[in-house]
């Protein structure tokens, strides 16, 4: 456990209390409601100190429950977010967005080493495309050093980096780690090219920010998406490749699949599809038995070429059900993975249950079950085709991985033989 971990969840980083400490009614509900916590960390987790020491999990419970009485309800929850990292698993979380919350109105993106604004609120329009610099002072290393040890849902370094992108904007979070203040706006730092500009921000309702996502829409590769009665995926035909790219964006029920399997059996036929893509990017998980009802659709159809024509796109937001579903298709469709590595392990604990605290109403998961998809061991499902995005290309639209595959699948068809790796 690295000294910044041990800090946050023994209370010992420096942090400005800027919130109102617990009142009493307050620590005796917090203290139930952790006692309750740690209660079903013990018992309801198929594995609960498979990373953390039993021992070292209790003297974290007893150690918050003493300095409950100095510490605001964000610092508790922030607290409680480090226990459930330390357990060591992206299933098992303390959710901070159960209770009321705030986020500042930016969503934001990394391309390299670098944290693009990739959307905001009306008000901050003009701030789309630039770099975040700083908050407060604290540059986007730093952040990244004091929210890593609290961040959810995180399997590996590439699903930390997607969860950063998100939480960075949780102002609850960040007043639970003293960056910024609570009642005050916050110093944003951001630069252009060869300008910068320092605004004073505050946060938005939650209903406003969920209104983000990306102001930047796809244009190249042009797709014409189609309704194949599958909740959460849809099919472009790309003629020139004879390819069916699904863009499985997330799960539908596996009954979902099974009664629409023969129409699309049907559709694919009769476009004479060869290749097909599967775009897990952007899809953190749901009942991997869907996709595995997908793959049984897709598996009688002779005229797709098995030996290298099907391929899974990936990247660091591809978590849980999609990674799992990401690893058999490699396996049982022969599949090769492009873009960039999963956020989730192949290896991993996974199937959470959602338990209520009792007092405060927050919630939080843990994992049930214990996936071991691959036989070494590995922290994510690495790509065949390594291709990254790059920011020039997302500002025009242009899908860098999904364009860069259709070169190559374009290669195959004009010569019949494998094109080499774009980028191994």
């Amino acid at each position: 456990m690295s000294q910044r971990v041990k800090a946050l969840l023994l209370g010992c980083c420096a942090m400005h209390v800027t919130a109102a400490p617990l009142n009493e009614a307050e620590l005796q509900a917090w203290t139930t409601d952790i006692d309750f916590y740690a209660e079903q960390v013990k018992a309801r987790h198929i594995h609960p100190f498979h990373t953390m020491t039993e021992e070292d999990f209790k003297h974290n419970i007893e150690a918050l429950k003493v300095e409950l009485p100095r510490l605001s309800e964000a610092q508790v929850e922030t607290r409680l977010m480090a226990i459930s990292r330390a357990i060591g698993d992206g299933h098992s979380n303390y959710l901070m967005m159960s209770g009321p919350h705030q986020h500042f109105p930016f969503r934001f993106k990394f391309f390299g080493g670098t944290l693009k604004v990739v959307d905001a609120t009306a008000e901050h329009h003009e701030l789309i495309g630039t770099q975040l610099h700083s908050i407060n002072g604290l540059s986007v290393a730093e952040l990244f050093t004091q929210l890593a040890p609290v961040l959810p849902g995180v399997d590996n370094q590439f699903s930390e980096h997607s969860s950063f992108e998100y939480y960075l904007s949780l102002h609850k979070l960040l007043v639970g780690l003293g960056i910024v203040e609570q009642g005050r706006p916050a110093s944003f730092h951001f630069i252009e090219g060869k300008g910068a500009k320092t605004l004073q921000v505050s946060p938005v309702s939650m209903r406003e920010f969920g209104k983000l996502s990306s102001a930047y829409s796809r244009v190249e590769p042009k797709l014409t998406k189609q309704d194949i009665g599958m909740p959460g995926i849809t099919l472009s035909l790309l003629g020139s490749q004879k390819a069916a790219y699904f863009d499985f964006a997330s799960y539908p029920a596996p009954e979902q699949v099974m009664s629409h399997c023969d129409a699309l059996q049907t559709t694919l036929r009769s476009a004479g599809s060869r290749y097909l893509i599967i775009d897990f990017r952007g899809n953190s998980g749901g009942n991997f038995y869907s996709g595995l009802a997908l793959s049984a659709c897709l598996q009688p159809l002779d005229q797709i070429d098995w030996m290298q024509g099907v391929y899974v796109l990936t990247d660091g937001a591809t978590f849980s059900a999609a990674m799992s579903n990401t690893a058999q298709f490699r396996q049982i469709l022969n599949a090769q993975v492009v873009g960039t590595p999963t956020g989730g392990d192949p290896n991993h604990f996974a199937e959470n249950s959602q338990f209520l605290m009792p007092n405060s109403g927050r919630r939080f998961t843990l994992s049930k079950r214990y996936y071991p998809f691959i036989a070494e061991q590995s922290d994510a499902v690495y790509p065949d085709i390594y291709i990254e995005p790059s920011w020039d290309d997302y500002r025009h639209g242009k899908d860098t991985v999904l364009t860069e595959l259709l070169v190559r699948l374009n290669g195959m068809l004009i010569t019949g033989k494998t094109v080499p790796a774009l980028a191994e």
